[in-house]
């Protein structure tokens, strides 16, 4: 593990409305991999009702919210409690369980009998009967927005029909909780974070959080860089299959939550909205990206293999079985 340097960090802004959406996303994912989103449309009602909606699940009781568990660690749908995974396994790191508390749900219509990736989302109707038209809502939003970015980054990289072969993949939003116990102390174990460090496997994951402190992303020299979004805009990070497809010049950002103890506010809430195309499409190092001086990285790889080989490892707590994307960044 790379010790933290906590550093400030200007984050590039792209317009998705901008005629230059284009070279601006080319332009900073090649970067950090990282950049905020302005001129989305998100709508702000979808958004504060399901911030209000998530507000009240997590206000449950334990036991309530604990009846909302999906087993299959495959599934990557309903609750999940502190200390149910460790997301620095899904890099092949060992660490202490992390210190968040979510509820994923994700799109009910592409749900097929047999595919264990996209299953049915235990929605909590008896005890948060807002939950799930407001997450129906904000699914809607993460959707369009999402098909916006495929048909922008698509173009970038050559793959122009990227949208149309991300129609019915296993979309998942993350609706994520972090706070201190009852008394507003937050113990840790060495190495212990409230998120472990880890790259998503998406395409690409559309984020709205507080803001307030707590995020960090790495930089190629290894630094920690503190981002603190900006009110009304999104956060957008690569993923790995963006990283498989550009051959590491988009990286797979590198990120993590830190606890009380390393500078997060004792309160912070986020959204996630991971993005994926559908299981079956492959995911190579396209031709434009791969040149003698910088040979392809990556075997052919299909979504749903990616992703199964991801998925069990920081719940199970056992290492990845398919490819990492951290090149040779420190982690």
């Amino acid at each position: 593990m790379v010790a933290p340097r906590r550093v400030g960090a200007v984050i590039p802004v792209v317009d998705l409305r901008a005629e230059t959406a284009g070279t601006d996303f080319d332009r900073a994912l090649r970067q950090l991999g990282f950049v905020e989103l302005i001129g989305h449309g998100l709508d702000p009602v979808a958004l504060s009702g399901l911030r209000s909606a998530c507000d009240s699940f997590f206000d449950l009781s334990g036991a309530a919210k604990m009846t909302y568990v999906e087993p299959d660690p495959l599934a990557n749908r309903g609750f999940r409690s502190k200390g149910s995974e460790a997301l620095a396994f899904s890099l092949g790191d060992s660490t202490p369980p992390d210190l968040f508390e979510s509820f994923n749900s994700g799109p009910d219509d592409r749900v097929t009998e047999g595919i264990e990736l996209i299953r049915q989302t235990p929605w909590p109707d008896d005890t948060v009967p807002s939950f799930r038209p407001a997450a129906i809502a904000y699914l809607a939003e993460m959707a369009r927005i999402s098909s916006e970015i495929d048909d922008i980054v698509g173009s970038c990289i050559g793959i122009a029909d990227l949208a149309d072969r991300s129609r019915l993949g296993p979309d998942t939003m993350a609706c994520i909780d972090y706070r201190p116990g009852p008394d507003g102390s937050e113990e840790t174990e060495p190495d212990q974070q409230r998120m472990g460090a880890h790259s998503d496997y998406t395409t690409f994951t559309v984020l709205h959080a507080d803001s307030v402190a707590g995020l960090q992303i790495i930089d190629a020299n290894g630094r920690w860089i503190d981002v603190v979004p900006t009110p009304g805009s999104l956060l957008m990070n690569v993923g790995d299959l963006l990283a498989i497809w550009t051959n590491d010049v988009w990286p797979s950002t590198l990120h993590r939550v830190v606890p009380i103890s390393g500078g997060a506010a004792p309160r912070r809430r986020s959204i996630a909205y991971f993005h994926y195309p559908d299981l079956a499409v492959v995911a190579e190092p396209l031709d434009g990206f791969v040149t003698a001086s910088r040979p392809a990285r990556y075997d052919p790889v299909a979504v749903g293999d990616h992703l199964r080989g991801k998925l069990a490892a920081p719940k199970n707590q056992t290492a990845p079985t398919t490819a990492l994307t951290i090149a040779d960044r420190p982690h």
